[in-house]
């Protein structure tokens, strides 16, 4: 049985990352920082199968945490999921490093940690990273969402930058479409407009991805 990090296993997308990692028999490590709630629920249903563990991704100490108790715990993981991630939605002439910089420690420098610190035992293991990023950094350009897009361009940066130097470890990223979660603050009756990636489709790519022999690849998802 293959070992899982998954980071933000509290979120929509999470969730539904974690329940079908789990049914395809892994062990899933759900990591979550403010809703322990989601992450309890699948734990209770899946105890022998998971590990809960909590963390602030901006902070390398919390990272470092993270490793720490898993070595305690004699847990080594086959595969890191960079799934967490926040945004920021309003007009461009609101946007400020204020505004930017939450994002981007979260969503580049949690991923750039965790990364780092596990790198090594994942390319021992000839184990994989995926990162989960973003179609806007590929060809969609949205105002509303310039720090969340920002940031995950980073992450396609980090995905490119790793697998090369780490060519033993499969570390890619998927670019998704729109996904159906609360981050994209659309109103219900906008959202019949929008060609939503479904979640079985988007969690098939994840499977699919986990499993890969390719390295330094970004598939666009839509």
């Amino acid at each position: 049985m293959k070992t899982v990090l998954l980071t933000g296993a509290s979120g929509g997308f999470g969730i539904e990352i974690a329940l079908a990692l789990l049914k395809h028999n892994y062990f899933v490590i759900l990591h979550y920082y403010q809703s322990l709630k989601p992450v309890l629920k699948i734990h209770q249903m899946f105890a022998n199968q998971t590990l809960v563990v909590k963390a602030d991704l901006r902070k390398e100490e919390d990272v470092i945490k993270i490793y720490q108790f898993l070595k305690e715990k004699h847990i080594s993981i086959d595969v890191l999921i960079n799934n967490a991630g926040v945004d920021f939605v309003s007009e461009l002439a609101q946007k400020k490093k204020e505004t930017f910089l939450p994002v981007f420690e979260v969503n580049t420098l949690g991923p750039f940690f965790l990364m780092k610190r596990f790198i090594s035992e994942i390319e021992n293991r000839k184990g994989t990273i995926l990162n989960i990023s973003s179609d806007n950094t590929i060809d969609q350009y949205d105002m509303v969402s310039l720090e969340y897009d920002v940031s995950k361009s980073g992450l396609n940066q980090l995905t490119k930058t790793f697998a090369k130097t780490y060519p033993n470890a499969k570390i890619n990223a998927l670019c998704f479409g729109w996904l159906d979660t609360k981050m994209n603050q659309i109103p219900e009756e906008n959202k019949k407009d929008i060609p939503f990636v479904s979640f079985e489709k988007a969690t098939n790519k994840v499977l699919e991805w986990i499993e890969t022999d390719q390295t330094g690849k970004i598939e666009v998802v839509r």
